[in-house]
């Protein structure tokens, strides 16, 4: 605001000096300092103006790629819950991961809780920031692929887990493009550890802070909260 006024004040001045410059006469040594006082006013205005629209596009993109990492670190996290797998992996075996999902894997009612959060997260992007996510190319397809996760509806059928595995690809395709990352898929074959049984995605859940010290009533009641506004979405 500060910066906006004193702006608007050097501007006047510039203005005033050329408007009077010109009803002295232009050709009085008077009215050329005044019209060499303004052009040369106008001038720094112009040259700030051009600086600050390049430090706020600068301040755009860092903060869109500070929201693009936080999302494919959520995405990260989600996965490993669901899936297991080390838990801090590249693009490439988190690909892998998401290429080894089996339409059979259960998806607790946690796991898909974290999933809804993070779409909600991607959702409040774009609505709340949307100059930001404008900022860097690719990204607003992104966030879109990963807001899609909250309009997941409950129930672990074969087609849900498939539409689930679409989506996290897409998403983890879409962010890594965003931030320059590879988009290799390591064979799922070669990630070790990973196990989608419903008790390991529990103790994962537990284990990874999302859950701890969350008593197990209040667990499910976030869950079953989380479900149903999903389904009204």
């Amino acid at each position: 605001m500060v910066r906006l006024v004193v702006a608007l004040a050097f501007l006047v001045v510039s203005v005033g000096a050329i408007w009077i410059a010109f009803l002295v006469g232009t050709t009085s040594s008077y009215g050329t300092v005044l019209v060499n006082l303004g052009t040369e006013i106008f001038g720094i205005l112009v040259t700030i103006a051009v600086v600050e629209w390049f430090f706020d596009r600068k301040r755009r993109q860092d903060r869109a790629r500070e929201l693009a990492w936080g999302l494919l670190h959520g995405l990260e996290r989600v996965i490993w819950t669901w899936q297991g797998g080390p838990q801090q992996v590249g693009t490439e075996e988190l690909l892998g991961i998401i290429g080894g999902i089996k339409s059979e894997d259960p998806i607790t009612r946690p796991t898909k809780t974290l999933m809804f959060n993070l779409g909600g997260k991607a959702r409040s992007a774009l609505d709340k920031e949307p100059q930001v996510v404008k900022s860097l190319s690719g990204l607003r397809e992104a966030l879109e692929d990963v807001q899609s996760l909250r309009s997941l509806q409950d129930g672990d059928s074969a087609v849900s887990v498939r539409m689930i595995a679409e989506i996290l690809e897409a998403s983890t395709r879409g962010l890594a493009n965003v931030l320059g990352l590879s988009t290799q898929r390591i064979p799922a074959g070669l990630i070790r550890y990973r196990d989608a049984s419903a008790e390991a995605q529990k103790n994962r859940f537990h284990t990874s802070g999302d859950g701890a010290a969350m008593p197990e009533a209040e667990l499910e009641s976030r869950s079953a909260t989380a479900a149903g506004r999903s389904r009204l979405v």
